[in-house]
């Protein structure tokens, strides 16, 4: 009896061997097929197709930053998001690393992460994770070393410089959207606080120099809300365009109200936006002809027509502290 049971108990675990060395088997199997696709030049290649989307995502993050007023929802999850999409694109590219393609995605990106730093500067959680990605993927790609050492000090020294000179435009309150004369806005002065139109087409922002001085302004710009952008986790306001309604030193007496879906009352005046837009957009897309000398000159708005020394460039007395107190305009009522 006793022998009988140890030979059922042998043969049992004969069986469970035998089972296991099977399966085993077969999964070693599926895994060399596995390995024999990726091992294959062409799968490779195909892959290394999408190491493009490294450059092509960093380009889109260089253009939210430099048009966009970027407002985390929820900044955690948003931040772990944004580094998943990076090292999925350095896993690609290291997967495809002797791939022409890849390759010259490797050289071009480090270029386009330069443009990031100089747009987007201060901003180090938007910065850190694609320079990281760009300088291991860089480091990485199978290229003849002499042209990667001598590229990669061109690079090197092109953020050194770079950040230099950038430190240098901060210190005289330059941007790169001011540099280049495209808004006069400043995205650190931003107020948090909207106003929306009826319709939530336009949105009044103000942006407040906290300068602490008695030469600090309040502006007031109106942006589209047609143009913002919604993300995972993100919230894209667009400020480029947008258009200035009224600068003021004194911003507790300013006063303003959505009369209509795009006419704005503000600090005793009446404004249509779609008009301010319209306009704005026929000057930007405009022809510009050096030689024409007959081209009647432009009239200037009213802050540039009035010294801002002077009273009148923030409005009399009576449309600042009494507009607190009129009744709401009728619409015949012409605020001009």
């Amino acid at each position: 009896m006793y022998f009988t049971v140890i030979k059922g108990t042998d043969d049992l675990f004969r069986q469970a061997a035998c089972t296991v060395y099977c399966v085993v088997s077969r999964e070693r199997q599926i895994m060399d097929k596995v390995l024999d696709i990726l091992r294959n030049k062409w799968v490779k290649f195909g892959v290394s197709v999408l190491s493009l989307g490294l450059p092509l995502f960093i380009a889109y993050i260089d253009w939210l930053a430099f048009a966009y007023y970027l407002e985390p929802v929820n900044e955690v999850p948003l931040f772990l998001l944004y580094i998943l999409v990076n090292f999925v694109f350095a896993g690609i590219m290291f997967y495809t690393r002797h791939q022409i393609i890849t390759k010259i995605a490797a050289c071009i990106t480090p270029l386009i992460a330069f443009l990031l730093l100089i747009i987007a500067f201060g901003q180090w959680y938007l910065i850190a994770p694609p320079v990281v990605i760009c300088a291991f993927t860089f480091l990485a790609a199978d290229s003849n070393e002499t042209f990667k050492t001598i590229l990669g000090t061109v690079y090197l020294l092109m953020f050194v410089v770079g950040t230099l000179i950038y430190l240098t435009m901060l210190h005289f309150n330059l941007t790169v959207q001011t540099f280049l004369q495209i808004t006069e806005c400043d995205i650190k002065n931003r107020s948090g606080e909207y106003s929306y139109s009826p319709d939530n087409s336009y949105r009044l922002v103000m942006y407040v120099d906290d300068a602490g001085n008695e030469r600090s302004l309040t502006s007031y710009y109106v942006e589209k809300t047609s143009d913002d952008i919604k993300l995972p986790y993100l919230n894209c306001y667009k400020h480029l365009y947008s258009q200035k309604v009224l600068v003021t030193m004194d911003q507790s007496h300013v006063v303003y109200k959505w009369l209509t879906d795009d006419d704005l009352y503000i600090d005793g005046r009446a404004k249509n936006i779609t008009d301010m837009f319209r306009q704005a957009e026929e000057l930007r897309n405009k022809p510009k002809d050096d030689d024409d000398d007959d081209v009647t000159a432009e009239e200037p708005t009213y802050y540039e027509s009035h010294d801002v020394g002077s009273d009148e460039y923030y409005g009399t007395e009576q449309t600042t502290p009494a507009a607190a107190e009129v009744a709401e305009p009728e619409e015949e009522q012409n605020y001009e």
